[in-house]
């Protein structure tokens, strides 16, 4: 099969298409065809090694297409069947011709996409499910901060917020994330994290007692100041984190909790797969609903993929990047 290969660390041009074998499923698994895959942040810093791997690797840890193959013990899937999640972030991803999914993990495409949007959902949506739902476990009436809210998962977790009754406060830093935020995805507050002190505008637009919880997409200096955006009790989740801070001794005495989270741990470690595959199926029914949008604001052939990287590393993109691996 064809592949996008990663033999050695470093810029993207390691990334050079070559073939390899087709993959063999596991008792768990389904073979599936991949109709297109997408480029996320996590698959730049696999490739610099900042998430070590072992190589050679196949990134992209979206997809969605068909599948072709069935394990021993998979049950409820057939040849033929359309289907979209996200590949062991350990193993080989879908930046090929074929991938395998843990059919515990994985769900039926959404009806009223095509594959190449279908394909920008998987990864981002979990991600912003378990943030929300399942660590920091929002309530309707709630007032969350949440960064970045154009990108992938930013963009993905304003509208379950909504949709879970929230008031939702984002940040954004150019003149196009800024208005996505207002006008598409009608943020009920957008900061201009640039030119406004994020952490004053949010006791601002909280009459100064901050919020209960926040969502954390961008890590660093912002993970560390998120903290005193912070209600009493307030719950902070983060995909990256970072330095907690010469704040940090006080979180005992303000009942502050962090937590971290990690989308690939249920698949990885074999730990309760099947809750992805719920999800993921519930992310198909919003999606057909009419009641959550995924934003593509970009198309890749897998033999450009190096230059997709590029254009991601950049940090300007808007919702998703996808990347086509063969006509639907």
């Amino acid at each position: 099969m064809r592949a996008v290969v990663i033999r050695q660390l470093g810029d993207p041009n390691v990334m050079q298409l070559g073939e390899l074998p087709t993959p063999i499923p596991g008792d768990h698994e389904l073979l599936v065809a991949v109709y297109a895959t997408s480029v996320n942040p996590v698959d730049t810093k696999i490739r610099q090694g900042r998430r070590p791997r072992e190589l050679p690797l196949v990134l992209g840890y979206d997809l969605s297409g068909v599948v072709v193959g069935c394990g021993s013990q998979v049950r409820g899937w057939q040849v033929g069947d359309e289907v979209f999640g996200c590949p062991n972030v350990f193993r080989h991803g879908a930046n090929a011709e074929f991938a395998l999914l843990d059919a515990r993990a994985a769900a039926r495409k959404p009806r009223t996409l095509d594959h190449l949007h279908a394909a920008c959902l998987p990864l981002v949506s979990l991600t912003a499910y378990e943030a929300l739902h399942e660590r920091v476990r929002i309530r309707p009436g709630q007032t969350l901060l949440i960064h970045a809210g154009a990108g992938g998962v930013g963009h993905i977790a304003v509208q379950l917020a909504h949709l879970q009754g929230c008031r939702v406060i984002t940040t954004a830093s150019r003149p196009e994330t800024i208005a996505f935020c207002r006008d598409v995805l009608k943020a009920d507050a957008v900061i201009d994290y640039r030119n406004t002190d994020f952490v004053a505008r949010v006791k601002e637009l909280t009459a100064g007692r901050g919020v209960p919880a926040i969502f954390d997409t961008v890590g660093g200096e912002t993970f560390t100041r998120s903290f005193d955006c912070l209600a009493l009790s307030g719950h902070l989740v983060s995909i990256l984190g970072g330095d907690l801070g010469p704040t940090a001794a006080s979180f005992l005495y303000r009942n502050i909790t962090v937590h971290y989270e990690f989308v690939g741990a249920r698949v990885a470690y074999d730990q309760q797969p099947e809750r992805h595959g719920e999800i993921l199926t519930g992310i198909a029914q919003l999606v057909d609903a009419g009641l959550l949008q995924v934003h593509v604001s970009s198309e890749w052939a897998l033999d450009n993929l190096a230059a997709a990287h590029r254009e991601i590393e950049q940090g300007r993109t808007i919702g998703k990047m996808a990347v086509r691996v063969r006509a639907d």
